[in-house]
């Protein structure tokens, strides 16, 4: 089995941290269930969008280099 590549291996940590961050973000969400509702929802917006922008970051890191052919 081949090494794997750099950007094998920044493809990795990128999921790596994704993920972690992910988890983090359900346990703020858990916390911020418990508030008022509209802070509740106020603060579940914002963890939305954050969940959006991780799974953006980690498709654009696996999709590959700009202009490069999927």
């Amino acid at each position: 089995m081949p090494d794997p590549t750099v950007r094998e291996m920044l493809v990795a940590k990128i999921d790596e941290l994704v993920g972690m961050t992910s988890r983090d973000l359900d346990e703020i969400r858990a916390v911020t269930d418990q508030l008022e509702p509209d802070r509740s929802q106020s603060c579940r917006v914002v963890l939305t969008m954050a969940k959006v922008i991780l799974d953006e970051v980690q498709l654009r890191a696996a999709a590959g280099p700009i202009g490069e052919a999927t």
